[in-house]
């Protein structure tokens, strides 16, 4: 299991477009894949999770991957995390 924080620099999640860009990218992977945020865990798989996150720009967030492409799910999440909304 990895666990890495990300802060959601002058990005959001809230945007849909967001969302569903995080949702494509996730799906790929066999991982299971979390984001937590003031205290509420969602599968970044869902949009309606994503959303309903709440998390706006300069948010912490922690990633939860977990499965056996974890590392490689990591990566790519995470990357696509700090650069939405660019």
């Amino acid at each position: 299991m990895i666990r890495d924080r990300v802060t959601l620099t002058g990005k959001t999640l809230s945007s849909r477009a967001n969302a569903v860009a995080l949702v494509q990218l996730a799906s790929r992977y066999e991982s299971r894949i979390m984001l937590e945020h003031a205290h509420k865990i969602v599968n970044a798989k869902s949009t309606l999770g994503l959303l309903s996150l709440c998390a706006d720009a300069d948010a912490v967030t922690m990633l939860v991957v977990e499965g056996p492409d974890e590392a490689e799910a990591n990566t790519a999440v995470r990357a696509l995390l700090q650069t939405l909304g660019e």
